[in-house]
């Protein structure tokens, strides 16, 4: 292969990143079944691998006849590489955007046994099969080609690389604040399950009171409802005034006391279903105001603890989110890199809150990213 120009190295790295965002976001979303997007960064390129590559074809030169050789350099090599690179993130960032535990012969998560075997194979492949092929591109550029290829893509790289470094370190920032918070997070998931409960009870009780009124609308409102019984009412009076007044004459001519007595037990009973038929109209009446209270003081009950939930379900939100008053939200820069890193991990306590209310809007869809 040769030597290269600093032109060529700087293409070579530059394509290698692309190449392995593209082979581990294909791999990784046929293995999850839907469309992933991997990386640290937010455009379609990984730097370990470019970093990888330009150090295997820097190791490699006048070596590529021997398989041997370049499977342990591969091999060597990309554990190295993976296990400086993810050992210094996670001093740096406080997370891990890779984990082996899960698989055999792995230490401590950085590196693993079948992953250094994987790395050795890539390397026989990439300097018998794919480099010949990438390295005879850049021979027909010109060196204006070279410039401006290199500068388009390094400038949108480097903006990239930055970015991500600052999305990272706040993300840093919102896991200690969450961790920090963990307590006032329980307390306000407690108070909004109350609130959840008191209203369901105040719409109950609403609506039965409003079913109480609609009962009396279908007797015809509330006026037509007390004249019904005063009318009933009235029967009775004039009943038992009819009753008496044919008493009384019957006995009249001989029981001059006895009429007295009567007369004045038709007194007594006139008296008693008047009070009677005041009494019932005055308690229709109070049903009706009494019902109409009681809605009106639940429907205002309602409001206040709706207001109330919306409220302390807007403190949660912004706390879940690792968030305070003047850093408020997690901004979708933040989001993007735990969507695009669902199985990255984190010693740090509350990491796992927040990836999960990172990934809460998405539900099923995931986007995975590592370097």
């Amino acid at each position: 292969m040769g030597s290269y120009t600093v032109l060529q190295w700087t293409t070579f790295f530059m394509l290698y990143c692309m190449f392995g965002w593209c082979f581990e976001s294909t791999y990784c979303s046929i293995k999850s079944g839907h469309l992933q997007n991997r990386g640290f960064c937010h455009g379609p390129w990984l730097p370990i691998y470019g970093v990888g590559a330009s150090l295997l074809l820097l190791f490699t030169q006048g070596h590529e006849g021997n398989r041997l050789y370049l499977f342990l350099v591969g091999f060597f090599g990309g554990t190295c590489l993976e296990l400086v690179t993810g050992f210094l993130m996670n001093k740096i960032f406080h997370m891990r955007w890779w984990d082996y535990s899960q698989n055999p012969l792995n230490f401590h998560g950085y590196i693993c046994l079948p992953a250094s075997i994987g790395w050795g194979l890539a390397a026989i492949f990439v300097i018998r099969v794919v480099h010949p092929r990438i390295a005879s591109i850049p021979e027909t550029w010109s060196y204006i080609t070279f410039v401006v290829m290199n500068t388009i893509f390094y400038t949108l790289f480097v903006e990239d690389v930055i970015f991500s470094v600052i999305a990272a370190l706040e993300l840093k920032e919102r896991v200690t604040r969450l961790a920090a918070n963990s307590e006032e997070i329980q307390l306000l998931r407690k108070s909004i399950a109350e609130v959840y409960e008191k209203l369901a009870d105040t719409k109950a009780e609403w609506e039965q009171s409003a079913e109480e009124i609609r009962e009396v609308q279908k007797t015809e409102g509330n006026v037509a409802a007390a004249k019904l019984v005063a009318s009933s009412v009235k029967d009775s009076t004039v009943a038992v005034a009819s009753t008496v007044k044919d008493s009384t004459v019957a006995v009249a001519s001989t029981v001059k006391d006895s009429t007295v007595a009567m007369a004045s037990s038709m007194k007594d009973s006139t008296v008693a279903v008047a009070s009677s038929l005041k009494n019932s109209v005055v308690a229709v009446a109070g049903n009706v105001k009494d019902s109409a209270e009681a809605i009106f003081s639940r429907q205002k009950t309602l409001v206040e603890l709706e207001r109330d939930k919306t409220r302390l379900e807007e403190r949660l939100s912004l706390l879940e989110d690792g968030g305070n008053e003047n850093s408020g939200k997690m901004p979708w820069w933040v989001k993007t890199m735990l969507r695009n890193n669902p199985e990255a991990v984190s010693e740090a306590s509350g990491f796992d809150d927040l990836k999960k209310a990172a990934l809460k809007p998405l539900k099923d869809t995931n986007q995975h990213g590592s370097l």
